[in-house]
């Protein structure tokens, strides 16, 4: 390293006199296999431009993801001397997009349980209704009263189930 300027001192940690005459190697992460490495250094070496992500390690060993582009510096001759390397920490950028889309999911599941809710609750208000109007023809000392009350608390209890889904999936109607 010849040169680096104050955004990639904020962004690695080291000051410019740490960087001076190191090896770019000093912000290795161990992410990346030596193929990654293998590619990057055979394109910009052939005098090609390298763009991609690579994830670097600061000073204090936290891990950041780089946006980067490098670009050979070739002489008069044609030969590759010297590179320029243009980075940008994206970190912040992709844990934002990491949460957005996680967010996504959520809202995702929730709009099909709610969908799933309103369905289920409109297979228990038959349910329901009939063991009640059951429950006032059959004497509550016969045996088929018991299993029909038994079917009445199941679908009550699943009347709360759907309301506790619906309050998940976020659906003002609870009816």
């Amino acid at each position: 390293i010849e040169y680096a300027n104050p955004a990639f001192e904020r962004i690695t940690g080291f000051a410019l006199h740490e960087l001076i005459g190191q090896n770019p190697r000093i912000l290795k992460s161990g992410h990346h296999d030596e193929a990654f490495y293998r590619d990057f250094w055979d394109t910009i070496n052939k005098g090609r431009r390298w763009t991609g992500r690579v994830v670097n390690k600061r000073k204090d060993g936290t891990l950041y993801t780089a946006e980067c582009f490098v670009s050979p510096v070739k002489n008069p001759d044609g030969n590759v001397v010297n590179f320029v390397w243009i980075t940008r920490d994206i970190t912040k950028e992709l844990e934002l997009e990491r949460r957005l889309s996680q967010a996504q999911r959520i809202e995702s599941i929730g709009v099909l349980a709610g969908g799933i809710a309103h369905d289920f609750n409109n297979l228990l208000f038959p349910i329901i209704g009939r063991c009640e109007m059951m429950m006032e023809d059959i004497p509550s000392d016969h045996a088929p009263y018991d299993h029909v009350e038994q079917i009445y608390k199941a679908a009550t209890r699943a009347v709360d189930l759907v309301k506790q889904i619906l309050s998940f999936s976020r659906q003002s109607d609870q009816q």
